[in-house]
């Protein structure tokens, strides 16, 4: 399959990047056709296109989205050459899907975030977009538990809640995607959790008043509340 951009390009302008000729008429020189379409894993489909003149043929291979090719109602047999250029673009998000899958693998990530590294792998926004949207017909993604589990990590790493809510929507989890989230930190204990950040981090509170305000400037800014503080204060 050709390397080069294709998308916006028509069928002839598409062979012509193949390499295959320099057709006046794409539909009276070229015959077009699907000779197979074949399982590759659960998700895609192998789809191979002969195209032929009488100057001699040309075997193309597409791997799409199993989605795509249903929409497509590809099958077997002749191939209007419109739909060429529509091949190789799913082709393209195909692409991209698999790259989302493989980030999230080694990141697990809203869909936000998967759309930006998308973008920043290279992908086209319509071609990032279309993956992102293959993505949220299955259930690899699930934002809700995700964003749950992050929440867990903050409040292990003694984060308050202000910082937690927006560390989150800085991840892409929308109000949503944090019902789990917002739920769990509902039953947490931001008094305790903030009194343990203080032992960890200072030992004591401190006697001296300038570093007493330094220290509940450093907690605000971890995303503990006035009245958090203060209880964690009087805690210990």
């Amino acid at each position: 399959m050709s390397n080069k951009p294709t998308f916006g390009r028509n069928a002839e302008d598409f062979l012509k990047g193949l390499g295959i000729g320099h057709a006046e008429s794409v539909s009276d020189k070229y015959g077009i056709s699907i000779t197979s379409i074949a399982a590759c894993g659960s998700e895609k489909k192998t789809v191979r296109v002969l195209i032929s003149n009488p100057s001699g043929r040309e075997e193309v291979e597409f791997l799409l989205m199993n989605i795509h090719v249903e929409e497509l109602e590809l099958s077997v047999g002749g191939l209007e050459e419109e739909l060429l250029p529509e091949l190789e673009y799913y082709a393209e998000v195909a692409k991209a899907y698999s790259s989302a899958c493989s980030s999230f693998a080694f990141t697990q990530s809203s869909y936000s975030a998967l759309f930006k590294k998308l973008l920043n792998k290279g992908f086209p926004k319509d071609i990032s977009e279309e993956a992102i949207d293959c993505l949220k017909r299955t259930d690899f993604v699930r934002e809700d538990e995700i964003a749950l589990r992050r929440a867990q990590i903050f409040v292990e790493k003694r984060w308050g809640r202000g910082r937690i809510i927006m560390k989150l929507r800085e991840e892409g989890f929308g109000d949503g995607s944090m019902s789990l989230a917002k739920d769990f930190l509902d039953g947490t204990d931001f008094v305790s959790v903030c009194a343990e950040h203080i032992s960890k981090k200072y030992g004591r509170v401190p006697s001296d008043e300038h570093e007493r305000k330094l220290m509940y400037a450093s907690l605000a800014r971890m995303g503990f509340s006035p009245s958090d503080i203060k209880q964690a204060l009087k805690l210990i």
